[in-house]
């Protein structure tokens, strides 16, 4: 499943019809973690971007809603600049059409994806590892992150991204479909032999910091910049 220039829409892309091969897209636990309330990190990174590199479904638009959705087991996806639950992609890959999500999606510049997106979705993986009993020794700093091989380099997630593949986010992982779609009948350990499991801070320095400049890159290339620019005119 990838994703097609398509310019006749704003969008910009439109999204292959996927074939399920196993169950293993996740589903966010009902009414789980209701009420926990995502509080931000102070040392949070600054991007200088003016421009909407982003834009996120209502349901991953704000801090509170990220930290819950995830903690709650619930899937995420990433595909040249558009961010989705499941419910939404669900819905877009049934109507194959992205006229009513990005109609209330939230548009967002580099440093607002990380300020109300990255950073919460950090925290609530860490404290979900946590909750797994996944907890950091005091000399060392916990490996919260499994990336596949398709994601462990910015060489290789500029070609996965870049090329429309979707990225997805689930319990730990960061991975390409291919490899996610691998989870439930490969053990850790080959996934792991391919890819690698890193901390927190190495994966926000070497895969989503990388990611921004792949993003924006990646939507000038299909002409993102310049169809919004006629829109606004």
């Amino acid at each position: 499943m990838g994703a097609n220039l398509n310019k006749t829409e704003m969008s910009l892309f439109i999204i292959d019809k996927p074939e399920w091969k196993n169950g293993a897209v996740a589903i966010g636990a009902p009414n789980f973690a209701q009420n926990i309330v995502w509080y931000p990190t102070i040392d949070t990174s600054k991007k200088d971007s003016a421009k909407n590199t982003w834009s996120v479904c209502p349901h991953l638009s704000h801090p509170d809603l990220v930290y819950r959705y995830y903690m709650a087991s619930g899937l995420i996806t990433i595909v040249l600049g558009k961010c989705f639950c499941e419910s939404c992609l669900d819905m877009i890959l049934s109507r194959d059409d992205l006229s009513e999500l990005i109609g209330s999606s939230r548009p967002m510049t580099d440093r607002q994806f990380q300020e109300d997106f990255i950073s919460p979705l950090m925290d609530s993986n860490y404290n979900f590892n946590k909750l797994l009993g996944d907890r950091s020794n005091v000399h060392t700093s916990a490996k919260t992150w499994i990336t596949c091989s398709h994601t462990i380099t910015q060489g290789n997630l500029k070609k996965l991204y870049a090329a429309g593949g979707q990225i997805f986010i689930f319990e730990s992982f960061f991975t390409c479909q291919d490899c996610f779609e691998k989870i439930p009948t490969d053990s850790l350990v080959d996934l792991l032999y391919s890819g690698a499991s890193m901390t927190d801070t190495f994966f926000q320095e070497n895969i989503i910091d990388p990611l921004y400049t792949i993003n924006y890159e990646s939507l000038d290339a299909i002409g993102h910049f310049k169809c919004c620019k006629n829109n606004s005119d």
